[in-house]
């Protein structure tokens, strides 16, 4: 019996999901930026707004040159991607931890203006987020691609649940 790969393509649906929630993310994390920059002075929650939105534009830049067809040439840059988000996501939880200990530590109440350290909480937990997605775009780009990989080397490569 012959070792067949499976083909793994990523629907459309999933496609515009990706770049439907990300887009969300960059303008929502700007917005936080702004607004509780400029109005709340809560500069800790607007660095994370800001951390948050950089981190869900580039999951959108990867899902844009995946459509782009920008990774053919090269799909093995995706692992910095991946990397990028592991270190997207332990920068949120080392944010969490260290916000949640300094809320507790100093008996904060949930406030907006000033330094209110449980909102910022919240927006490390959405960049942690982020770096999730981006971990987790950029794999399964890469997945798809190393099945192409694959196919180069001459195996034999079916549609799954052709067998």
């Amino acid at each position: 019996m012959e070792d067949y790969i499976e083909v793994r393509q990523i629907s459309s649906c999933a496609i515009k999901s990706r770049i439907v929630f990300s887009t969300i993310g960059v303008f929502v994390g700007l917005s936080i930026c702004a607004v509780f920059g400029a109005h709340y002075h809560n500069y800790n929650v607007a660095l994370w707004g800001l951390t948050s939105g950089i981190a869900a534009a580039v999951a959108l830049g990867v899902t844009i040159a995946y459509i782009k067809h920008m990774w053919d040439s090269n799909p093995r840059r995706l692992k910095g991607f991946m990397l990028a988000g592991c270190f997207i996501q332990l920068a949120g939880v080392c944010g969490f931890v260290t916000y949640l200990v300094l809320a507790i530590t100093n008996n904060q109440d949930l406030i907006v203006y000033g330094p209110g350290y449980y909102l910022t909480c919240v927006w490390c937990f959405m960049t942690w987020k982020w770096g999730f997605w981006l971990l987790i775009y950029s794999r399964s780009f890469l997945r798809s691609y190393g099945d192409a990989d694959r196919m180069i080397q001459g195996e034999d490569v079916v549609a799954p649940g052709a067998l």
